[in-house]
């Protein structure tokens, strides 16, 4: 999806999931292939050093987050490789690695898609990943045996599948083969909306909702949910592009009378979502005032999204930026950890908020120490310290 809209589903799935990360598959060269073929999914390899301090922070403060793990667990094989281990020198020999962190994106031959060297922060990685999704482009399989008539289902299915994966359209060739009345059950229509829906606003999305109760049982009520609410946000960005506001309140709509999720809370999220696109930045603070005083209280990720918002589509008000610093004192005041305390550090400095900088770095320190981030505690203490003596 595009721009705001993982931020927006992570949102949504924020207050009933647990935060879970990478999940990364154990075993030998050989049954990562297997795994990655039979799954028909992209290998994502994490080729690292125990020593080396960009590996470490990227397992410890980028694979654990909930949006990272969701976008590649539901995309990828994901393994991780020690190239100073038996199983990492052998793999090395394949697949040159000189400097670490080195992030590869394999296909489920083992050809290597993309290559990156360095550390990644999270919305960085998601975006490497879709890069490497789209790299993957096996559609035109599909496309010659479709153009030459065939329409069984699981062609149909795996075409559709494969354009939505590398953003091509998709929208006719599904419309086409449902309207030719084609002998399928209904279990199998339903699996074949749920991989073709991407927007609120069409046919194809009402008869999803007509067969609710199937898809579901053919899926589970999360993943119809996750199906409708990408459809929606689709929408509303079509609505923004367009500068059509009646769109937007349709599409919201449609989410609320699907009988799923929360509908305030979707409405916020929508709303956020909407203004944020929009530059609207008086909407978008009262909105998300309301979300996170309603949905935050025990919950530390809204806090840390809305901040990721700002910084990417406010930056440039002075109201925004007040309300920044607002949003990271209640993080700290809910989850006063190391993290927390170096993002707001990281927003002060860069402000050149030297004096303030000082106190907080002053408090970080007494309570974290001898904290993984206790070292780079200790050296920003050091230069502030003398900035505000100059």
């Amino acid at each position: 999806m595009k721009r705001l809209i993982q931020i927006c589903i992570c949102l949504i799935f924020s207050v009933s999931l647990q935060s879970q990360g990478i999940s990364f598959f154990e075993g030998n060269w050989e049954t990562i292939i297997k795994e990655a073929q039979k799954e028909d999914k992209i290998i994502f390899v994490d080729a690292y050093a125990k020593w080396c301090g960009p590996c470490k922070r990227m397992a410890r403060e980028v694979f654990t987050q909930e949006k990272v793990g969701r976008f590649f667990n539901d995309n990828f094989i994901n393994i991780k490789m020690d190239m100073e281990e038996p199983s990492g020198i052998n793999f090395g020999r394949t697949y040159p690695v000189s400097a670490y962190p080195t992030l590869l994106f394999l296909d489920i031959k083992g050809n290597i898609l993309k290559k990156v060297v360095g550390g990644k922060g999270p919305d960085d990685l998601i975006q490497l990943a879709k890069m490497a999704i789209k790299s993957y482009d096996k559609s035109d399989q599909f496309a010659e045996r479709y153009d030459a008539g065939e329409r069984d289902f699981d062609l149909m299915i795996n075409y559709v599948k494969e354009l939505n994966k590398v953003d091509k359209p998709s929208a006719k060739i599904a419309n086409d083969y449902l309207n030719n009345d084609p002998e399928i059950s209904d279990s199998q229509k339903a699996l074949f909306l749920l991989a073709s829906v991407q927007e609120s606003d069409s046919k194809l999305f009402e008869q999803l909702l007509d067969l609710k109760s199937e898809a579901i049982r053919q899926s589970s009520e999360e993943e119809f949910e996750l199906c409708v609410s990408k459809a929606v946000f689709n929408t509303i960005e079509k609505a923004v592009d367009y500068d059509y506001e009646a769109l937007y309140l349709e599409a919201v709509n449609k989410f609320k009378d699907s009988g799923i999720g929360d509908k305030k809370q979707f409405e916020l999220e929508a709303g956020l979502y909407y203004n944020a696109l929009n530059g609207n930045y008086k909407e978008w603070e009262a909105l998300s005032k309301k979300f996170l005083k309603k949905y935050a209280k025990k919950n530390i990720l809204p806090y840390q999204e809305h901040i990721t918002q700002i910084k990417k589509y406010f930056s440039y008000s002075p109201e925004a930026k007040i309300y920044l610093y607002d949003i990271c004192k209640e993080l700290i005041k809910k989850d006063d950890s190391a993290d927390n305390y170096m993002l707001y550090l990281g927003l002060l400095m860069n402000d050149a908020k030297y004096e303030k900088a000082f106190s907080i770095c002053t408090n970080a320190l007494k309570k974290h120490e001898d904290s993984h981030l206790g070292s780079q505690f200790r050296q920003m203490h050091e230069f502030l310290e003398k900035k505000n003596m100059d």
